[in-house]
């Protein structure tokens, strides 16, 4: 067989068609993406068809080498994006844990005293207890928010105190320069601006410097006469507290047996005596105040078995004056910042156990349900921990509602004022083990015993408005549950 060979001709065209090719892609200027393709185009469409299979010798095919595998490597999943530096941040601040902030007044005292003379300087001590869980940390004060600043700062720093820790809050202060009574309001204030309730309060009485009459020189007489020595007047007693005045009757009447000092009006005598000279029962108490508060809505408080009436500056808040009671009564008052208040309490006891518990508490912390937590199953002393609840909806079954809180003997009150319809309501409670329900001081359930869990209900007809809804319950031994809600309805069965 014969191989066809080119001839030299046919080997200098193709070599010509091959240099104008390469010289005319040399030439074209540098074109943008889009132009460059239209060019490549234009020149394919203009050269001439070569069949290379026609004018090239056949050769022996060389053989194509096979490529060598590639080893794949595993699919390796595209990371997530990472947000921002200042997202991740707030994802932070979100997922971190939350805490909050609450204190109790444990003691506070005057050095050297009370009872002091004129521009005497002292020292005003506050043992406070961060009963929060959030840390007292740098940037928080103790803050001056009322009544007589008594010559000292706006503020100090607050010791710095983890949860439960208790640390002594200490002012410089002075007398003023007329006599009377004077009492000033301070209070925790946290870094982030968040102030503490209720205010602490110092009480001093600045009191007259005794004056001591030099007997004028007496001619010497031979005769020994006596010297007249004046009677020594009875000191007029102070009260730093309440004024409380102990009668041995029910109607407040006669002289009183018992005056004193109370610090405060928090009182479970059972059946004791409430003091020397006092009879068990049928006894009464009038307790009498004058002090200045910052200004605000105040919710007045009063737990009393039996009877029970407080009046600010002349207003009667509540009137429960009746026997057989343990109940919790509220009303609330607008007060004015510096505004001076005279408050006065009156309290009787017939027979059988006898307490009574008064106090006021501003109103801006609990939007929903006030919940006052107390580690005693019959209401009585203060709260260990008092909480906005959103709903009185919870199952603790054995173990303890809160931090500081036991599993068993513990009570709660809890109080809302909230809007209705005038019409006839029917209020229900699932309960274990004990509680009561009253819309504006009247009793709808009465469930104040012992007992596995139960459904009780209670109906009442009310006006439009605002109502206060008052549930105080109580837990004994196991388990513990209470829920409460209510519908309107048309007609009591």
């Amino acid at each position: 067989m014969v191989t066809p060979t080119l001839s030299r001709v046919e080997v200098a065209v193709v070599l010509f068609w091959v240099v104008v090719l390469v010289a005319c892609q040399q030439a074209e200027p540098t074109a943008t993406p889009a132009q460059a393709a239209a060019t490549v185009q234009t020149e394919t469409a203009v050269l001439p068809t070569v069949d290379l299979a026609a004018i090239l010798p056949p050769s022996t095919p060389t053989p194509t080498p096979t490529p060598s595998p590639v080893p794949t490597l595993p699919d390796t999943p595209t990371p997530a994006p990472e947000p921002p530096a200042t997202e991740q941040s707030e994802i932070a601040a979100l997922a971190a844990p939350t805490c909050f902030s609450t204190y109790t007044l444990v003691e506070s005292f005057t050095t050297p005293g009370a009872d002091l003379l004129s521009g005497d300087p002292f020292w005003q001590t506050w043992r406070v207890r961060n009963d929060g869980t959030c840390a007292w940390d740098v940037g928080a004060v103790w803050l001056f928010t009322g009544g007589e600043q008594l010559g000292g700062p706006d503020l100090v720093a607050l010791p710095p105190a983890g949860p439960g820790q208790t640390v002594d809050v200490n002012v410089a202060l002075v007398a003023p320069a007329a006599p009377g009574a004077y009492i000033g309001f301070w209070q925790p204030q946290m870094a982030d601006g968040l102030l503490l309730q209720p205010p602490s309060a110092v009480t001093i009485n600045v009191v007259q410097p005794q004056i001591t009459h030099t007997p004028a020189a007496t001619a010497v007489i031979p005769v020994p006469t006596a010297t007249a020595v004046p009677p020594t007047a009875t000191a007029v007693p102070a009260f730093s507290g309440w004024r409380g005045e102990y009668f041995n009757n029910q109607t407040l009447s006669g002289q009183p047996v018992l005056v004193r000092d109370d610090p405060e009006i928090n009182f479970n005598w059972g059946t004791s005596s409430p003091g020397s000279g006092l009879q068990n029962g049928n006894f009464s108490v009038r307790w009498t105040r004058s002090i200045i508060v910052p200004g605000g809505e105040y919710r007045f408080l009063a737990h009393s078995n039996d009877g029970v009436r407080v009046w600010v500056n002349g207003a009667l808040l509540f009137d429960e004056w009746q026997s057989g009671q343990n109940a919790t009564f509220q009303s609330e008052i607008s007060l004015q910042p510096g505004q001076l208040l005279n408050v006065r309490v009156e309290y009787y006891h017939a027979t059988g156990l006898a307490g009574v518990h008064v106090w006021a508490e501003p109103q801006a912390r609990y939007p929903q349900w006030r919940g006052s937590y107390i580690a005693d199953p019959n209401l009585q002393g203060q709260p260990v921990l008092l909480r906005n609840d959103q709903d009185i909806n919870f199952d603790w079954g054995t173990g303890a509602p809160a931090s500081g809180m036991p599993a068993n003997n513990f009570s709660v009150i809890w109080i809302r004022t909230l809007p209705f319809n005038s019409s006839g309501y029917r209020f229900y409670a699932l309960v274990d083990d004990g509680m009561r329900l009253y819309v504006d001081g009247v009793l709808v359930i009465d469930a104040w015993q012992d007992g596995t869990v139960r459904q009780v209900s209670g109906t009442i007809t009310l006006v439009a408005g605002q109502h206060d809804v008052t549930v105080v319950y109580y837990e004994r031994l196991d388990a513990a549950q209470i829920r409460v809600w209510w519908e309107q309805v048309s007609g009591f069965e």
